[in-house]
């Protein structure tokens, strides 16, 4: 009997369970989650707000949508209208299936299909109006009676039939990976448009398409596509022309609805294909053949070095005049340093403490910090003095004996032998590749490299594949009246950028035209500069003419969102943070392997930034970056004990502590997810998880004991009032009971006698 009951109340349980997931609370919103989303809102009109119980944002929204949900609830139930919600922290699959890249997201399905969302803390008013939007156009869409030989809006087409659809009629077609964060931000662009003129232009032969490049990357090569989102056109199944608009939903409406008239012309079916490659916010493509690229690499070198100097024609121009034949005043010492040669001799100075700020507070310096009994140092020791002469006239060389001046080689962070450094007042560098002629000299040139003089747009796209992050100077030459102020800014700009080592990654940008191409969405007059990177444009806002304001920006945006650690910014990365995130990757596993798990980090990393754009700013930082672990397998074991078999891994280091994390709050290893990634660096930033020491047992020990003198001498002797009081004390208590024990001898003493005089008497 007991049994009986105990499971006929368990299938109760689950039957009750089961009902409740998907149950309105309240008869108001339903609870959704992986399980039961698809199956819920397949019918019907849905308005599905999607949320995070730790964003900040969620929880100042929620009074304010439940508002609007008990105002709207009762009304629109009765026609088929229902509201949900979604725990992103629990479900983030469906949440990125249904296209959500931040926190809140209210969006709208019409039978399963999204057509509409709103995004971000908004007020009540803005809730209603976009339930009451949402509504009126879920009934026009119901009424609509599509003209298209497709059921879908948007015809979803792979390797196996894009050929036999695309080869008749007018195909608009939008190439796309489900992991770029740019393609999910326009993909409800896209279904808006292609939801609203799909049955109209159907009429005239012309259909819309989607490719998902992930699965058929073959298919979107053949297609030129080489970066996403790219639309691309084709007609009667040839390639016609890219889409070149910003990818929102006006813009792009406007350009599809023109396709009827140019079809009717004989424009389309005229026109030559011209790859056109748009400057848009899209995420390069980073695969390629390795052997073209050296090529190519080798064809600019051959034609920098036989070219003439672009820099010096615009630092110097004939007469130093410009087209009025006004003066050109330079703004800053960028002109001054470029006609200064360094290292006339092309030999190695010898620098000690006494000459050492002197020698390296003016131009570039490329130092070798050594020992000389270090067998490393004495090797390097003929290389040193040929490349000092091999960059004769560019760059100074110098050397250190740390072996005689210990204190400067410590206060350059100087732990091995030799480190070699480069500096340019105050900046430095520090060099980790092959310590051979070749290498040394390539890491000069890069270092040294002259901005591009940008013609199209194509070099930005060939600067956007070789950096994470280009910065453009972009001034109209043709402007006379502005030339002076143009000229000092650029100058400015172009000293600044030199001295912190990131000319290779400036682009300068001379025709108002290239500038409007390459910025499209610049408001500013010209001269502006801006940093391109993640998909975004940062846009300088201090004076031009301000080194100070300059030298600040450009530290501040040297980095993308989610770089590549490399020998040559591991330095700045592990010691510029306060934690540093790793997601280690097998890149052996593909490029859609290592794609994926970057996008995945990357939404991780701009949610952190999110959720951290109101706090102070001495919050710690925190920096994100991806390490193949293949290349740095080695390291990583060592280090952080993560071996290859635990690839994809997340490693949180805390540099200033020589500390790391590897564990979530359940002791588990931190998940590679965006929600995983999240939740972690946040709990370790709280000191909430349990962290590992980079250091040796012995070491650790050392400090522990350190740690717990300081911690006794400062309950002790915190201050010298507290050290004297506490001797007071000590004295006192010593006098007391000497006192006490004087006094007890004697009544002892008077006892003793006593008694020995009553015997006596006796």
């Amino acid at each position: 009997m007991f049994l009986k009951r105990l499971f006929l109340s368990g299938l109760l349980l689950g039957l009750g369970q089961a009902i409740a997931q998907a149950a309105p609370v309240g008869g108001k919103t339903h609870i959704l989650n992986k399980s039961n989303f698809e199956s819920t809102t397949k019918e019907g009109t849905w308005l599905v707000k999607h949320f995070s119980p730790y964003c900040p944002h969620c929880r100042t929204f929620q009074p304010k949508w439940e508002n609007a949900v008990s105002l709207r609830a009762q009304q629109l139930g009765e026609q088929g209208v229902y509201f949900g919600e979604l725990d992103c922290s629990e479900n983030m699959n469906t949440c990125r299936d249904n296209g959500v890249t931040g926190w809140p997201s209210v969006i709208a399905f019409q039978n399963g299909k999204r057509f509409a969302f709103i995004e971000g803390d908004k007020s009540e008013q803005e809730a209603l109006d976009f339930i009451d939007k949402a509504v009126a156009d879920s009934k026009d869409k119901k009424t609509a009676v599509p003209t298209s030989r497709y059921s879908e809006n948007s015809v979803v087409l792979d390797a196996s039939n894009f050929t036999q659809n695309a080869q008749t009629g007018v195909w608009l077609v939008k190439h796309y990976s489900p992991y770029c964060p740019h393609c999910n931000r326009m993909k409800p662009e896209w279904t808006k448009m292609t939801d609203e003129l799909a049955p109209e232009l159907a009429a005239s032969g012309i259909t819309f398409g989607e490719v998902n490049c992930l699965e058929n990357r073959k298919l979107c090569e053949e297609n030129h596509v080489d970066g996403y989102p790219t639309i691309n056109l084709f007609v009667n199944g040839k390639f016609v022309e890219e889409m070149v608009v910003k990818y929102r939903y006006e813009p792009m409406k406007e350009y599809a609805a023109k396709l009827p008239k140019r079809l009717e012309s004989g424009e389309l079916q005229d026109k030559t294909p011209e790859p056109v490659v748009a400057n848009d916010n899209r995420d390069w493509d980073d695969v390629g053949n390795d052997l073209e690229k050296q090529q190519a690499k080798q064809q600019q070198q051959e034609a920098e070095k036989n070219a003439p100097n672009t820099d010096a024609l615009a630092e110097k121009p004939d007469s130093d005049t410009v087209a009025d034949g006004s003066k050109t005043e330079l703004g800053s010492a960028d002109k001054a340093d470029d006609a200064l040669v360094y290292n006339a001799e092309g030999v190695v100075v010898e620098l000690t403490k006494e000459n050492f700020a002197e020698k390296t507070s003016k131009g570039p310096w490329f130092i070798k910090f050594y020992a000389e009994w270090c067998p490393h140092c004495q090797h390097l020791a003929p290389v040193w003095e040929k490349l000092a002469d091999s960059v004769k006239g560019r760059i100074n060389i110098g050397s250190v004996n740390c072996e005689k001046t210990g204190s400067l080689c410590t206060s350059h962070g100087v732990q091995g032998y030799p480190t070699l450094k480069m500096l340019w007042e105050g900046e430095t560098s520090d060099y980790k590749g092959s310590r051979d002629l070749e290498n040394l000299l390539d890491y000069v040139d890069r270092m040294l490299a002259h901005p591009v003089d940008a013609q199209s747009v194509d070099d930005l796209h060939r600067a956007q594949k070789d950096h994470d992050v280009v910065f453009v100077f972009a001034y109209d030459a043709a402007d006379t009246a502005g030339a002076r102020k143009a000229h000092a800014a650029l100058d400015y700009v172009k000293a600044n950028a030199k001295k912190l080592f990131l000319s290779k990654q400036l682009l300068i940008a001379s025709t108002a035209e290239l500038g409007r191409q390459i910025l499209p969405d610049n408001s500013k007059t010209l001269p502006v500069l801006a940093a391109l990177k993640d998909g975004h444009v940062a846009q300088f806002g201090g004076h031009l003419s301000s080194d100070d304001d300059l030298r600040e920006w450009f530290y501040a945006e040297r980095f993308s969102i989610l770089p590549e650690l490399s020998r040559e910014n591991s330095d700045a990365l592990f010691y510029d943070s306060d934690y540093l995130v790793l997601a280690v990757l097998d890149t052996s596993q593909g490029d859609a392997y290592v794609n994926e798990y970057r996008d995945i980090v990357r939404s991780a990393a701009v949610s952190h930034q999110h959720s951290t754009d109101n706090k102070a700013a001495s919050s710690p930082t925190v920096r994100f970056a991806w390490v193949d672990g293949n290349k740095w397998d080695g390291y990583i074991e060592r280090v952080f004990r993560v071996r290859r078999a635990n690839w994809p891994a997340i490693i949180i280091a805390q540099p200033n502590d020589d500390s790391y994390y590897v564990a979530d709050a359940r002791g588990q290893p931190i998940e590679p997810s965006k929600m995983g990634i999240f939740m972690a660096v946040r709990d370790a930033v709280a000191g909430k998880l349990r962290s590992h020491s980079n250091k040796s047992i012995i070491i650790q020990a050392v400090h522990g004991v350190v740690s717990a003198v300081n911690a006794v001498w400062a309950v002790l002797f915190a201050t010298t009032m507290r050290a004297v009081l506490s001797l007071l004390a000590v004295i006192a208590l010593v006098y007391l009971a000497f006192a006490r024990r004087g006094r007890s001898a004697r009544r002892r003493g008077l006892s003793v006698t006593s008694t020995e005089t009553l015997v006596k008497a006796d």
